[in-house]
């Protein structure tokens, strides 16, 4: 005659697993480039086509008149800036009958905010590509960023003639900590509230809103190519956005899900940005 309790052992067999509904997501990046990018061009491309022709309108310099002389007229050779509507990427999952009904919680209708999020995360990708390539580069690779870095940046937009409005900087996590330890940028002195209470979330740099990810493209060992930039820099062009669609495999008894789009990305202004190089 047993003595003491029966033991979890002895009634492993009656003890089940329990499955949480919830699950734990792979972390995603921060996305902000595409939605700071010119989409203005994006209307010429509802009715087809795979290439948007933006012509460009040069400066006209005045002539001194001279009465005696014919007037000096304008003939300057009229350039266009293309966007090639070529990226085309998608993302797919196909899951079995079988695998669907006894999964739990149900893999097939949790993963589709994942085929959205690697689209999506592609147009950063490739919208961050084309800023190591800029004709101004501010700070040295694997170099702090620093007040004097900034400031740079920022006196080459405006001796571009570069609109204020619509700017925006854009930086890596480990920029982000550069500029906690400037003093010019965190002393209530110099801007108001508090960045020890609330991060650089929201807050502006010289008039323009800093934004932060780490999914900015790579120079050299892991060094990432920052910008400081106008909107109209960079022009995107999503010809299809985001389409999920659910078909049948019926050969393999399984549910297909994939997801696609369709899009193009162009320097529009290369004088309308700065690629600023990081530490890491």
């Amino acid at each position: 005659m047993a003595t003491a309790p029966i033991t979890s052992t002895n009634l492993a067999n009656w003890i089940p697993d329990i499955w949480s509904k919830e699950v734990i997501s792979d972390v995603e990046k921060n996305l902000v480039l595409g939605a700071l990018c010119d989409r203005t061009y994006e209307i010429f491309a509802r009715e087809g086509g795979d290439k948007i022709v933006v012509p460009n309108l040069f400066e006209i310099t005045a002539t001194a008149t001279n009465t005696a002389l014919d007037a000096t007229l304008y003939d300057a050779v009229q350039n266009v800036t293309n966007i090639a509507i070529d990226q085309k990427f998608h993302t797919g999952v196909s899951v079995d009958d079988y695998n669907q009904i006894q999964s739990n919680p149900k893999y097939f209708e949790k993963v589709k905010t994942k085929l959205a999020y690697g689209l999506a995360k592609q147009v950063d990708i490739n919208i961050g590509a084309l800023f190591n390539a800029l004709s101004t580069h501010k700070g040295a690779v694997h170099s702090a960023l620093t007040e004097d870095v900034i400031i740079s940046a920022y006196e080459a937009l405006n001796l571009a003639d570069v609109p204020v409005n619509d700017r925006a900087w854009v930086l890596d996590a480990e920029s982000e900590t550069d500029l906690l330890k400037l003093d010019y940028f965190v002393r209530m002195d110099y801007v108001p509230g508090s960045v020890v209470t609330n991060g650089f979330s929201g807050r502006k740099i010289l008039g323009a809103p800093v934004y932060f990810t780490t999914n900015l493209d790579i120079i050299d060992v892991n060094a990432h190519a920052a910008i400081y930039m106008h909107r109209e820099a960079f022009g995107l062009i999503i010809q299809l956005p985001i389409k999920m669609e659910n078909a049948r495999w019926w050969q393999r008894f399984s549910d297909v899900l994939t997801a696609n789009i369709l899009f193009g990305v162009a320097k529009m202004r290369d004088s309308f940005a700065v690629c600023i190089n990081t530490r890491s």
